[in-house]
């Protein structure tokens, strides 16, 4: 994305020369938990992943942010700290914006409102998902991800490891549904990373209530 195409591009058009473009790697840390770094940053290009890890080294993915939106160590802006660590889920492109340049951005009205907006709207998302976690079991939850992910009939992932984490669910939990869905015929491993829905109208039924509660709209 160029930056004259982004939702910013206007309020910050004026200070274009303060703002460097960064590139991050896949992999490496756009931030650590424990850094209290003195800008922000917006996203060009890319998606970052935000996690919360435990002294026990449990971890939680909190979000995934794509881009056109804002990412960092927000929290810090409210006087607290989240303990999550930022990591570019792809190679990413991205502006930073210090603090005194962001101080006199959020001094723009029309600036400050779209920037408040799209943080709350992250954090309402993030607590949706929390919600939807205690509110729900496991298996109509997979049976939701198993239908918003799969195509012509066909579920095809890139990892395990990846399912757990956008589900904040154990292995053991997400393979012993996986493998009572295939007992009762609802799917059928077809290669290494895909399964054939065989019975998709379980699986929405299933999913149904998570389906509503997700996406409701007014």
């Amino acid at each position: 994305m160029l930056i004259e195409d982004t939702n910013i591009y206007k309020y910050i058009k004026d200070y274009l020369d303060k703002i460097p473009v960064i590139n991050v790697k896949k992999g490496e840390y756009v931030s650590k938990a424990f850094n209290k770094d003195n800008q922000i940053y917006y996203i060009l290009e890319g998606k970052v992943k935000i996690e919360s890890i435990s002294d026990i080294g449990k971890k939680v993915l909190v979000d995934e942010i794509s881009e056109n939106e804002f990412t960092g160590q927000i929290s810090y802006m409210r006087n607290t700290n989240l303990y999550c660590n930022i990591i570019a889920a792809t190679n990413l492109k991205l502006l930073s914006i210090d603090n005194n340049i962001l101080d006199k951005l959020m001094n723009n009205s029309e600036f400050s409102n779209v920037f408040y907006y799209k943080t709350s709207s992250r954090i309402y998302q993030m607590y949706k998902k929390m919600l939807m976690s205690n509110l729900f079991n496991q298996s109509e939850i997979v049976a939701y991800y198993i239908l918003k992910r799969s195509n012509s009939g066909k579920f095809i992932y890139k990892s395990i490891y990846d399912i757990c984490d956008t589900l904040n669910i154990s292995r053991r939990s997400l393979y012993n549904i996986l493998n009572k869905f295939q007992d009762d015929g609802i799917i059928e491993k077809e290669e290494s990373n895909s399964f054939i829905i065989k019975d998709e109208i379980y699986l929405k039924e299933k999913a149904d209530k998570v389906e509503m509660f997700l996406n409701n709209k007014f």
